[in-house]
């Protein structure tokens, strides 16, 4: 049971690396619908592929690696899709976007300067983040855009963000998993 539920956990990571350019061709393709709906479903398997993973006892460095690229081509793809079919309701609330995304490229820069690969981290804050993510797609896709809830959502982004470039900061060695900067003892740095 637990080595079919590993190779589940690894087919969903896979799955949001194949579905990132199908998302992005239904943006592109002006395919609205299609492309919410694949997006709620790649935030969806983003929340249960890592749990899946470490009940089977499959959890790994590179299962890590793997699930973060999956992450990052989500989150991309995602903010392109939602900027193209939605610019005009996020259009007001651009900042955070940019405040998003420049420490997000912080975090990845720092990690690849330091350890030659980006965070891998899984840190708290940014599952908390990605388990709004999915609801927020969600309300926006079938109520309407949310403001209190993007900039709720986008300010966990940050703070995700720059507690990644801090835990980059103080770790000697790269590490997966740390969870939380506050985990980071002094004979891991």
């Amino acid at each position: 049971m637990r080595a079919i539920a590993s190779r589940f956990a690894d087919f969903l990571t896979v799955y949001r690396l194949a579905a990132a350019p199908v998302l992005a061709f239904m943006a592109m393709s002006g395919h609205r619908d299609a492309f919410f709906i694949l997006l709620i479903i790649s935030l969806a398997t983003d929340l249960v592929d890592g749990p899946i993973a470490r009940w089977a006892g499959h959890a790994s460095a590179f299962g890590a690696k793997l699930d973060s690229m999956a992450d990052g081509s989500t989150l991309i793809v995602g903010f392109f899709g939602l900027w193209l079919f939605e610019r005009h309701t996020m259009q007001a609330d651009v900042f955070w976007l940019y405040l998003f995304f420049a420490t997000y490229a912080a975090a990845a820069t720092t990690s690849l300067i330091k350890f030659r690969t980006l965070p891998a981290y899984h840190l708290y804050l940014s599952k908390t983040a990605a388990s709004f993510s999915g609801p927020f797609v969600a309300w926006l896709y079938f109520v309407d855009y949310s403001r209190p809830f993007f900039i709720v959502l986008a300010s966990i982004g940050v703070m995700a963000n720059c507690e990644s470039v801090l835990v980059t900061r103080r770790l000697k060695r790269f590490r997966a998993d740390v969870g939380s900067l506050l985990f980071v003892e002094p004979g891991q740095r």
